[in-house]
């Protein structure tokens, strides 16, 4: 008899033991999954470049104003006027066509090495993908306008670039962008020593804040 209960006290401890141990390793995966859980939530709201899709603050469409400084240095030939480098500040009001294409006008100020020119073009952007930080391609062009001498100081100019797009808060988002920008004066056009200083290159840099939905 005693044998007997022996046999079955330890009968007990052992299943009591083996539940205990199923129960502790159920709860420790569970434990496991969550942390994971948390973990993947924590970096797809703290990911600078995240590609997940964000409506909340990408670009959705509409009017938009973009406000940007700009610098740009010479490439080759820096030694006549307006030829070694510009600083200075632009402006674009334009339309959103949802999460792609942007076009817009601007007007602004650069000041160069010995003069001034008022630039008046359009702006055309595109945004690529649906993430929060967008990757986007522009080309924008216009005239380089100086009235002081407008025959012989005013300009034409292209200035293709790409650039990033970053939410910053609601309805404000940074922008910077690297392009190439070339000038032409009058004389180039006439083709009077075209390949000459009568063309002009600058690698410039824009830094500005873009407002709209």
């Amino acid at each position: 008899m005693k044998r007997l209960l022996t046999v079955l006290t330890a009968l007990v401890f052992t299943a009591s033991f083996a539940g205990a141990q199923i129960v502790t390793e159920r709860c420790w995966h569970l434990d496991k999954v969550q942390f994971l859980e948390h973990r993947q939530d924590f970096w797809r709201s703290h990911k600078l470049f995240t590609t997940a899709p964000n409506a909340s603050t990408g670009i959705s469409g509409g009017f938009y104003n973009l406000t940007e400084a700009q610098y740009g240095f010479g490439l080759a030939g820096t030694e006549p006027p307006f030829s070694n480098h510009y600083a200075g500040a632009t402006t674009v009001n334009g339309w959103r066509f949802g999460n792609g294409l942007a076009v817009g006008v601007g007007v602004g100020y650069y000041s160069y090495n010995d003069g001034y020119g008022i630039p008046l073009y359009g702006d055309v952007r595109y945004y690529i993908g649906r993430q929060k930080n967008k990757i986007f391609l522009m080309g924008s062009g216009g005239f380089l306008m100086n009235f002081e001498d407008f025959k012989d100081f005013s300009r034409v100019f292209f200035n293709p670039g790409a650039g990033l797009l970053i939410p910053v808060a609601k309805n404000v988002k940074l922008s910077f962008a690297v392009g190439l920008l070339t000038q032409y004066n009058r004389s180039y056009f006439e083709m009077t020593d075209p390949w000459g200083r009568y063309r002009d290159s600058f690698i410039n840099m824009k830094l500005g804040l873009m407002f709209g939905k």
